[in-house]
This record gives C-alpha cells, sequence and structure tokens, in this order.
C-alpha cells in the first residue's frame, strides 16, 4: 500500500461534495458539514467545529496529518 498526503485540490472536491468527516493521525475526528465552515490552504485545513459541548470551535488542521477523509453519511 502506497501513502500519500492529501493535497489542496483534493481536500476541496470532497468538502463540497459534501459532508465528510477528517480523521487526525493522532485519532481526533473532525465533521465538515459544509464547505461554509473551512478554508484550505497548500499546507493545512482551518476548520469551524461544533465541538461535544455544542459550542463552536476553530481548529487548524495540517493536511500532512489527516489520516482519512470519508463522506458522511446518514448516522455517522
Amino acid at each position: 500500500m502506497s501513502w500519500s498526503t492529501m493535497d489542496r485540490e483534493e481536500l476541496n472536491a470532497l468538502i463540497t461534495a459534501g459532508p465528510v468527516r477528517i480523521t487526525m493521525n493522532d485519532g481526533s475526528k473532525f465533521d465538515i458539514e459544509s464547505s461554509e465552515f473551512v478554508t484550505v490552504s497548500d499546507i493545512a485545513a482551518s476548520v469551524l467545529y461544533r465541538a461535544e459541548d455544542g459550542k463552536l470551535r476553530h481548529v487548524y488542521l495540517p493536511l500532512v496529518t489527516m489520516c482519512v477523509v470519508e463522506p458522511m453519511t446518514a448516522g455517522t
């Protein structure tokens, strides 16, 4: 299996296609429900997400530390 780093164009395409869940290499997960809540540069994504306490939070996610970016389905 080959390893590849997420790039800006690929991440933007996934986010535009619909809600996604990003899993980081430390196991943390971030759900992005709309492209309005994220900006992507060449090296990182700046994400506004709803934390477990219900408040909106901001996080900076380096592209090289993203393990999985997958579409969210009902129930995920």
